[in-house]
Protein backbone atom coordinates (compact mmCIF):
# COMPACT_ATOMS: atom_id res chain seq x y z
CA UNK A 1 0.00 0.00 0.00
CA UNK A 2 1.21 3.46 -0.77
CA UNK A 3 0.60 6.06 1.98
CA UNK A 4 0.00 9.54 0.62
CA UNK A 5 -1.08 12.01 3.91
CA UNK A 6 -3.33 13.97 2.35
CA UNK A 7 -5.92 11.06 1.75
CA UNK A 8 -5.25 9.53 4.81
CA UNK A 9 -8.26 10.80 6.84
CA UNK A 10 -8.56 11.37 10.64
CA UNK A 11 -11.25 11.61 13.19
CA UNK A 12 -11.37 12.91 16.72
CA UNK A 13 -14.60 12.17 18.95
CA UNK A 14 -15.71 14.75 21.63
CA UNK A 15 -18.96 15.99 23.49
CA UNK A 16 -20.44 18.80 21.85
CA UNK A 17 -20.37 20.84 25.15
CA UNK A 18 -16.32 20.46 24.38
CA UNK A 19 -16.82 22.31 21.37
CA UNK A 20 -16.84 25.89 23.06
CA UNK A 21 -13.80 25.13 24.90
CA UNK A 22 -12.14 23.29 21.85
CA UNK A 23 -12.93 26.75 20.12
CA UNK A 24 -11.80 29.08 22.87
CA UNK A 25 -8.05 27.59 23.00
CA UNK A 26 -8.11 27.46 19.26
CA UNK A 27 -7.62 23.51 19.26
CA UNK A 28 -7.12 20.13 20.76
CA UNK A 29 -4.94 19.73 24.02
CA UNK A 30 -3.73 16.54 24.62
CA UNK A 31 -5.38 14.64 28.20
CA UNK A 32 -2.38 15.36 29.72
CA UNK A 33 -2.89 18.94 29.10
CA UNK A 34 -6.34 19.27 29.86
CA UNK A 35 -5.47 17.59 33.52
CA UNK A 36 -3.48 20.85 34.30
CA UNK A 37 -6.49 22.98 32.97
CA UNK A 38 -10.27 22.80 33.40
CA UNK A 39 -11.77 19.18 32.73
CA UNK A 40 -13.38 18.82 29.73
CA UNK A 41 -16.19 16.50 29.72
CA UNK A 42 -14.78 13.16 29.19
CA UNK A 43 -16.30 10.41 26.83
CA UNK A 44 -13.84 7.45 27.44
CA UNK A 45 -12.72 5.55 30.34
CA UNK A 46 -10.89 6.85 33.16
CA UNK A 47 -8.76 4.29 34.20
CA UNK A 48 -7.36 3.55 30.44
CA UNK A 49 -7.05 7.82 30.54
CA UNK A 50 -4.87 7.18 33.39
CA UNK A 51 -2.88 4.62 32.29
CA UNK A 52 -2.22 6.45 28.90
CA UNK A 53 -1.10 9.55 31.07
CA UNK A 54 0.99 7.53 32.95
CA UNK A 55 2.24 4.33 32.15
CA UNK A 56 2.24 3.59 28.33
CA UNK A 57 5.37 4.93 26.24
CA UNK A 58 5.24 6.31 22.78
CA UNK A 59 9.34 5.05 22.35
CA UNK A 60 9.45 6.59 18.99
CA UNK A 61 8.87 10.30 20.41
CA UNK A 62 11.51 10.34 23.34
CA UNK A 63 9.59 8.49 25.57
CA UNK A 64 7.04 10.73 25.81
CA UNK A 65 3.22 9.43 27.54
CA UNK A 66 0.11 8.76 25.19
CA UNK A 67 -1.56 11.16 27.18
CA UNK A 68 0.60 13.71 26.27
CA UNK A 69 -0.58 13.35 22.36
CA UNK A 70 -3.87 14.72 20.89
CA UNK A 71 -5.39 11.23 19.51
CA UNK A 72 -7.26 10.33 16.37
CA UNK A 73 -8.65 7.53 14.81
CA UNK A 74 -8.49 6.57 11.23
CA UNK A 75 -11.90 6.07 10.59
CA UNK A 76 -14.94 7.57 11.66
CA UNK A 77 -17.73 5.03 13.91
CA UNK A 78 -15.02 3.54 15.86
CA UNK A 79 -15.36 1.05 18.75
CA UNK A 80 -14.99 3.69 21.10
CA UNK A 81 -18.58 5.32 20.15
CA UNK A 82 -19.74 2.24 20.04
CA UNK A 83 -18.31 1.25 23.88
CA UNK A 84 -19.91 5.47 24.72
CA UNK A 85 -22.93 4.71 23.25
CA UNK A 86 -23.75 1.49 25.03
CA UNK A 87 -23.13 3.19 28.22
CA UNK A 88 -20.19 1.43 28.76
CA UNK A 89 -17.80 4.51 29.36
CA UNK A 90 -20.02 5.97 32.38
CA UNK A 91 -22.11 8.15 30.15
CA UNK A 92 -25.62 7.13 29.78
CA UNK A 93 -26.74 4.56 26.88
CA UNK A 94 -27.63 6.10 23.73
CA UNK A 95 -26.11 9.25 23.87
CA UNK A 96 -23.99 8.93 20.52
CA UNK A 97 -25.83 12.27 19.16
CA UNK A 98 -23.72 13.97 21.64
CA UNK A 99 -20.58 13.52 20.22
CA UNK A 100 -19.16 14.88 17.29
CA UNK A 101 -15.91 13.78 14.93
CA UNK A 102 -13.49 16.74 14.28
CA UNK A 103 -12.29 15.73 11.27
CA UNK A 104 -8.75 15.98 9.49
CA UNK A 105 -5.92 14.52 7.42
CA UNK A 106 -2.72 13.08 8.38
CA UNK A 107 -1.03 15.18 6.15
CA UNK A 108 -2.99 18.47 8.20
CA UNK A 109 -1.53 16.89 11.44
CA UNK A 110 1.92 16.23 10.50
CA UNK A 111 2.40 19.94 8.85
CA UNK A 112 1.86 21.28 12.05
CA UNK A 113 5.24 20.42 13.01
CA UNK A 114 4.39 18.70 16.00
CA UNK A 115 5.53 15.28 16.84
CA UNK A 116 3.48 12.10 15.56
CA UNK A 117 3.20 8.68 15.99
CA UNK A 118 0.98 5.93 14.71
CA UNK A 119 0.13 3.18 16.94
CA UNK A 120 -0.55 -0.65 15.34
CA UNK A 121 -3.88 -0.43 17.22
CA UNK A 122 -5.45 0.73 20.30
CA UNK A 123 -2.95 3.21 22.34
CA UNK A 124 -4.29 2.29 25.36
CA UNK A 125 -3.63 -1.44 24.92
CA UNK A 126 0.09 -2.49 26.82
CA UNK A 127 0.72 -4.47 23.52
CA UNK A 128 0.42 -1.85 21.48
CA UNK A 129 3.53 -0.71 19.31
CA UNK A 130 4.09 2.95 18.16
CA UNK A 131 6.05 4.28 15.23
CA UNK A 132 6.47 7.85 13.51
CA UNK A 133 7.17 6.55 9.99
CA UNK A 134 4.59 6.27 7.03
CA UNK A 135 5.21 2.84 6.42
CA UNK A 136 3.82 2.10 10.18
CA UNK A 137 0.42 3.50 8.11
CA UNK A 138 0.49 1.21 5.18
CA UNK A 139 1.49 -2.11 7.84
CA UNK A 140 -2.16 -1.12 9.54
CA UNK A 141 -4.72 -3.52 9.75
CA UNK A 142 -6.72 -1.18 7.16
CA UNK A 143 -9.60 -4.65 6.23
CA UNK A 144 -10.32 -3.94 9.86
CA UNK A 145 -9.99 -0.06 10.09
CA UNK A 146 -12.48 0.46 7.08
CA UNK A 147 -15.07 -2.54 8.38
CA UNK A 148 -18.58 -2.08 9.36
CA UNK A 149 -18.76 -5.79 10.97
CA UNK A 150 -15.33 -6.01 12.88
CA UNK A 151 -15.96 -8.51 15.40
CA UNK A 152 -12.01 -9.73 16.96
CA UNK A 153 -10.87 -6.58 15.84
CA UNK A 154 -11.31 -4.18 18.21
CA UNK A 155 -7.44 -4.08 18.42
CA UNK A 156 -6.69 -3.50 15.25
CA UNK A 157 -9.53 -0.60 14.09
CA UNK A 158 -8.63 0.90 17.06
CA UNK A 159 -5.34 2.21 15.27
CA UNK A 160 -4.74 5.93 16.37
CA UNK A 161 -3.04 8.77 14.36
CA UNK A 162 -0.96 10.34 18.07
CA UNK A 163 -0.21 14.63 17.66
CA UNK A 164 1.88 15.73 20.34
CA UNK A 165 0.10 18.02 22.88
CA UNK A 166 -1.71 20.32 20.37
CA UNK A 167 -3.92 19.89 17.09
CA UNK A 168 -5.15 23.42 16.20
CA UNK A 169 -8.18 24.07 15.53
CA UNK A 170 -7.35 25.53 12.14
CA UNK A 171 -6.59 22.28 10.75
CA UNK A 172 -9.70 20.70 11.44
CA UNK A 173 -11.72 20.60 8.59
CA UNK A 174 -15.05 18.49 8.90
CA UNK A 175 -17.55 18.63 12.29
CA UNK A 176 -19.38 15.62 11.01
CA UNK A 177 -22.90 15.30 13.29
CA UNK A 178 -25.24 12.72 13.86
CA UNK A 179 -28.00 15.15 13.48
CA UNK A 180 -29.65 18.13 11.80
CA UNK A 181 -30.03 19.75 15.47
CA UNK A 182 -26.34 19.01 15.96
CA UNK A 183 -25.42 20.30 13.32
CA UNK A 184 -27.25 23.45 13.20
CA UNK A 185 -25.50 24.29 16.91
CA UNK A 186 -22.21 23.50 16.21
CA UNK A 187 -22.65 26.04 13.09
CA UNK A 188 -24.06 28.73 15.88
CA UNK A 189 -20.89 27.96 17.83
CA UNK A 190 -18.72 28.86 14.50
CA UNK A 191 -20.07 31.99 13.64
CA UNK A 192 -18.13 34.17 15.69
CA UNK A 193 -14.61 31.88 14.10
CA UNK A 194 -12.63 32.82 11.31
CA UNK A 195 -11.81 29.12 10.63
CA UNK A 196 -15.15 27.61 10.13
CA UNK A 197 -15.07 23.92 9.01
CA UNK A 198 -17.57 21.94 6.72
CA UNK A 199 -20.42 20.96 9.29
CA UNK A 200 -22.28 17.56 7.70
CA UNK A 201 -24.75 15.16 9.17
CA UNK A 202 -23.10 12.07 9.04
CA UNK A 203 -25.55 9.03 9.77
CA UNK A 204 -23.19 6.66 8.83
CA UNK A 205 -20.55 7.56 10.93
CA UNK A 206 -22.81 6.83 13.79
CA UNK A 207 -24.33 3.05 14.98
Amino acid sequence: MSVNPAEISIYHITHVANLPGILAEGGLHSDAAMARKNPALAIGYDHIKRRRMEELIVDCCAGRHVGEFVPFYFCPRSPMLLAVNSGLSGRPAGNQHTIVHLASTMDAGIKTGRKWAVSSGNAGARHTTFDDHLMAVAMLDWDAIRAIQWKGRQHQKSAEFLIADFFPWSSIQTVGCHDSGVAEHVRGLLTQHAHRPVVQMQPGWYY
